[in-house]
């Protein structure tokens, strides 16, 4: 029987909710089976090992990060500093899907330390996020160069980990600040 897409896709965004609910500990074939409503050994068929299972699992994290660049390409138009501004508060502060996405990617990314095999993937992934940063960039009309824009990805990347895993005290952390802070020093 020809693999179904939009089966797999299902398999695949299930294992991305575990990821974001249990850690990549809790990525089992039984597990991804349960949470996508397959029939039992549904997700074996699809990926033979746990490891073709986090392989194609990060391939679709990145694959979901390019779509959002997309969109991101066709709708953003000129943003002023003010605007450039508010999209990088909105990066630091997600809402409750860019928050789960963001837990499954960072889980993906720590996994890599340990699987060398998940790295492409994840300089993929890491390549979709300085595009998206640049395309915001290039909107308010500016040009930073490369290595400035993937600075700055890892910079608000370690921010976001860190507010993920040790949520600071309502009201502790000043994000306008702080974007003014950064946006003076990478751009000023």
């Amino acid at each position: 029987m020809p693999p179904n897409p939009e089966r797999r896709t299902q398999i695949l965004d299930a294992a991305i909710d575990i990821l974001c609910d249990d850690g990549v500990g809790g990525l089992t074939h039984r597990q991804v089976d349960g949470r996508a409503g397959v029939p039992a050994g549904t997700t074996s068929n699809y990926f033979r090992t746990r490891q073709a299972l986090l392989e194609a699992t990060a391939s679709r994290t990145v694959d979901l990060h390019w779509q959002r660049v997309e969109v991101l390409q066709s709708a953003i138009g000129p943003v002023t500093r003010d605007g450039l501004k508010a999209f990088v508060i909105r990066m630091l502060n997600p809402d409750e899907q860019v928050r789960r996405w963001t837990l499954a990617r960072f889980e993906l990314f720590m996994e890599s330390t340990r699987r060398e095999e998940l790295r492409p993937q994840m300089k993929e992934l890491q390549a979709a996020a300085v595009k998206a940063a640049t395309l915001i960039f290039e909107a308010a009309g500016l040009t930073p160069p490369p290595e400035r824009m993937d600075e700055l990805s890892r910079l608000l990347n370690g921010f976001v980990f860190s507010n993920l895993t040790i949520a600071p005290e309502p009201g502790a952390l000043d994000a306008a600040g702080l974007v003014d802070r950064l946006l003076s020093a990478f751009l000023d």
